[in-house]
């Protein structure tokens, strides 16, 4: 049970590990979306944001697994789990800036894992995507990869797979303040703000249902690619924190 404090890290991150990883449990799937409730309710978000800040060793730890991801947005790890069937706690920032860049190199991917997500500021917006079972002149022409991260996250490689024709499905629109659910198979993109703008969502991230994903595009290699970014200094984390609780208020 989530309690009312101001400084609720160690309390979050205790509730989360003990989280059920049987996601193929509907009632799982329905007490992890009300444990997301909760922690919203009682403004755990913005409580965890402001103790990162005022807590400089915090600060350190979070920053030391924390990084921008190569589709563009920066992911925080706030309750990391080293089981792989256990549940994470991040933090994911898009900005404007990096808008233009990241809807011409398309970045359509599903997950290795299912996910809750409260949208803290700004509006998400996700394109939504099926692979076609058979190829059409009318359709773009995409090249699947498989996507497999290293434990830190930071480093990941794309194998090349297959080609591939993808079918464009309705957008899903969830605005601030509300939370909604995920499927791992789901292949889809999320939509930069527009000019000036910051989306942020808290992410409650499912037991491991599989060691890879797809990563859709038309850039990558046709062998592939390797990439490694660095982590965050508590400066840039810090930065980017106050770029949130500032575009929040």
């Amino acid at each position: 049970m989530l309690k009312h404090i101001d400084a609720p890290y160690t309390h979050v991150k205790d509730e989360i590990h003990k989280l059920d990883p049987d996601t193929s449990s509907e009632v799982v799937l329905d007490r992890n979306f009300a444990f997301m409730q909760e922690f919203v309710s009682k403004d755990l978000p913005q409580k965890l944001l402001t103790q990162i800040l005022n807590e400089p060793d915090l600060l350190q730890e979070v920053a030391s697994r924390s990084y921008e991801h190569v589709n563009h947005f920066s992911k925080i790890v706030i309750v990391d789990n080293p089981n792989l069937r256990g549940y994470r706690l991040t933090v994911h920032i898009w900005l404007s800036e990096q808008a233009e860049k990241a809807q011409n190199e398309e970045l359509i991917h599903d997950h290795r894992f299912s996910f809750w997500s409260h949208i803290f500021c700004g509006e998400m917006i996700s394109e939504n995507f099926v692979e076609a079972d058979k190829k059409s002149y009318e359709r773009k022409d995409f090249r699947r990869y498989v996507y497999r991260p290293s434990k830190t996250g930071n480093i990941h490689t794309c194998d090349f797979d297959s080609d591939a024709q993808l079918i464009r499905l309705e957008d899903r629109v969830v605005s601030k303040g509300d939370i909604y659910h995920l499927n791992y198979l789901t292949t889809h993109r999320v939509v930069f703000p527009r000019t000036g703008g910051c989306l942020c969502t808290f992410v409650l991230r499912g037991p491991r249902e599989r060691n890879y994903c797809h990563t859709y595009n038309t850039f990558y290699p046709d062998r592939g690619t390797t990439s490694s970014v660095p982590m965050m200094t508590p400066a840039e984390l810090r930065a980017k924190i106050e770029t949130v609780l500032e575009a929040r208020s």
